[in-house]
């Protein structure tokens, strides 16, 4: 303990005291000098981040602007290749199609009357296989609707192709469902 003693003996004579009057002062200049940086830094950066925003909503707008654009554009004539002279879907073509088309619709509808038979459906699987068959059907009348307008449009039929072979599959899937219940 006697060293204890003789440290704050000894840090007693070291201890000074003077007088500054600027001390003070020059702490609170300098607190006001660094509040009024960050508050010009804060507004900048406000500023910075609203210009960033009106930038992505302009081009947001623009974006949306020339997608309505191009997919409001109805072609005038119909699609052609590089060359410029003949049709990428040719009247051959359509007719070998729309013949094929035919045959896989009369091959469907004879497979929706074996499906259907008049009856309701036994079970809640049938039940909602037929109201999916519904849905499909639904999609499948929009469908040809728009190709109507486009009878060239290769995309526009495979869609069709696409959601006949859904109907297919769910129509044998009634038919599954059927032999199941019996």
């Amino acid at each position: 303990m006697i060293e204890d003693d003789d440290l704050t003996a000894a840090a007693r004579t070291l201890h000074r005291e003077w007088k500054s009057p600027e001390l003070w002062p020059a702490i609170a200049e300098e607190i006001r000098r660094i509040e009024q940086g960050e508050r010009r830094r804060s507004r900048l950066l406000a500023w910075r981040g609203l210009a960033a925003a009106a930038v992505l909503l302009l081009i947001t707008g623009a974006t949306l602007f020339l997608m309505r654009e191009g997919s409001s554009r109805q072609p005038s004539a119909p699609t052609r290749t590089a060359a410029g002279s003949q049709r990428l879907l040719s009247d051959d073509a359509l007719a070998e199609i729309e013949r094929a088309e035919s045959q896989y619709i009369a091959a469907i509808e004879a497979l929706a009357q074996k499906s259907t038979g008049g009856t309701p459906p036994p079970t809640p699987l049938a039940a909602a296989l037929h109201e999916r068959l519904l849905v499909i059907d639904a999609a499948i009348a929009d469908c040809r609707a728009e190709i109507e307008e486009n009878r060239f449009n290769a995309h526009l039929r495979r869609q069709l192709l696409a959601m006949y072979q859904e109907k297919r599959r769910t129509l044998e899937q009634i038919l599954e469902e059927a032999r199941h219940a019996s």
